[in-house]
């Protein structure tokens, strides 16, 4: 499964939103390879969207935790309720389908931290 969020040019956000949920889908986080690949591809589809730009700190301080070797479940749990809090915000400027994508890409998220809590 690695490296299978990589996106093309031509992908759509709305693409990278289902692949992110699909990562966290039934409480199970990708692993910290396919995190970090999922992390460039948010990357590349934020540069340009500066409507976006406050999800780039937080996915900046993900990337380095996980490239750390051993991520810290409390820190993991507060990046991920950052980006959760700044992905609702982003939705409700959306158009089109974008703002219940962003809706259940928030909940995974939430969800996601919050299962980390529990095993601190």
């Amino acid at each position: 499964m690695a490296n299978q969020h990589s996106q093309t040019s031509g992908s759509s956000a709305t693409t990278l939103i289902d692949a992110t949920i699909e990562a966290f889908d039934q409480g199970k986080a990708a692993s910290p390879q396919e995190g970090l690949s999922l992390i460039t591809d948010w990357y590349s589809s934020l540069k340009s969207d500066h409507n976006a730009s406050n999800l780039v700190k937080p996915l900046k301080e993900l990337e380095d935790e996980l490239k750390g070797g051993s991520p810290s479940n409390e820190k993991l749990r507060d990046l991920l309720t950052e980006l959760a809090d700044q992905t609702e915000v982003l939705g409700q400027d959306a158009a089109g389908d974008l703002p219940s994508r962003l809706s259940t890409l928030t909940v995974a998220l939430r969800n996601f931290a919050s299962q980390l809590s529990t095993s601190v």
